[in-house]
């Protein structure tokens, strides 16, 4: 087991992940959270391009599974490291931003959905001419890209509000 493979179990352990990868679905929550992670400052490494789902990362994709298949085959090489206080606490803090308000209209892939797209948009994503940063402007390019989103501009206002309220709209990290 590499150094980043050991590095992604014990942050997943700390953050409360699941390494459950059998269904679509699983696969792309896990995508989300660890873009929604890594505003925290703690930087594993994965990059993230614009794909048919959202922000994707072939490279944190790829460690899951190499990462999955190790743990199955008996490897414990993780056991041996432990991460800093400043990780955990960065790994803690992951969890206040995907959490997903009591709302009856949305569920956790959704919401994790509004809250990387939303942010990707607004700080990562190359806009042609002059880049727009309001809400309205990064929602309709979401839509523009996610047409099953036009419905949801109250649920993303409220992503978006709690982007801010965390700081996530002002600067790219927390950190």
């Amino acid at each position: 087991m590499n150094k980043g493979r050991i590095l992604l179990k014990l942050v997943m352990d700390e953050a409360g992940l699941q390494l459950i990868l059998d269904r679509f679905s699983q696969r792309l929550i896990l995508q989300k959270k660890f873009y929604l992670l890594q505003l925290t400052g703690l930087d594993l490494g994965y990059r993230y391009n614009w794909y048919l789902k959202g922000r994707y990362s072939p490279a944190l994709t790829r460690d899951a599974f190499y990462l999955q298949e190790e743990i199955e085959a008996g490897e414990k090489d993780y056991e041996e490291y432990a991460l800093t206080e400043a990780s955990k606490t960065k790994a803690e803090q992951a969890k206040t931003i995907w959490e997903t308000p009591k709302c009856p209209d949305i569920d956790d892939g959704d919401w994790l959905e509004l809250l990387a797209s939303l942010h990707y948009l607004k700080h990562i994503a190359y806009w042609p001419g002059k880049k727009k940063t309001e809400f309205d402007d990064v929602f309709a390019r979401m839509v523009a890209a996610k047409p099953h989103f036009s419905d949801k501009s109250a649920l993303a206002k409220m992503a978006w509000e709690q982007l801010k309220e965390l700081g996530l709209i002002d600067k790219k990290t927390l950190s």
